[in-house]
């Protein structure tokens, strides 16, 4: 029985169906990296107020940068 659960846009998400989710997703590297360096460069609170465009910004860069 799986016990850990991932709040999600005010939503509880199983971690079975969160990692189900995420092995869809094309470039799991780029978005490991990008995930990586907003936590490192951002609080919780300010990643919480970026809008979409912000964000891929940071996924961008973290593509450009997985490609190499």
């Amino acid at each position: 029985m799986m016990v850990c659960e991932i709040n999600y846009e005010e939503k509880e998400t199983s971690l079975s169906e969160y990692i189900k989710s995420l092995c869809e997703f094309e470039n799991i590297d780029a978005l490991y990296d990008c995930v990586k360096t907003l936590k490192e460069e951002k609080t919780l609170d300010e990643i919480k107020q970026m809008d979409d465009l912000e964000m891929y910004e940071y996924f961008s860069k973290s593509e450009n940068k997985t490609r190499k």
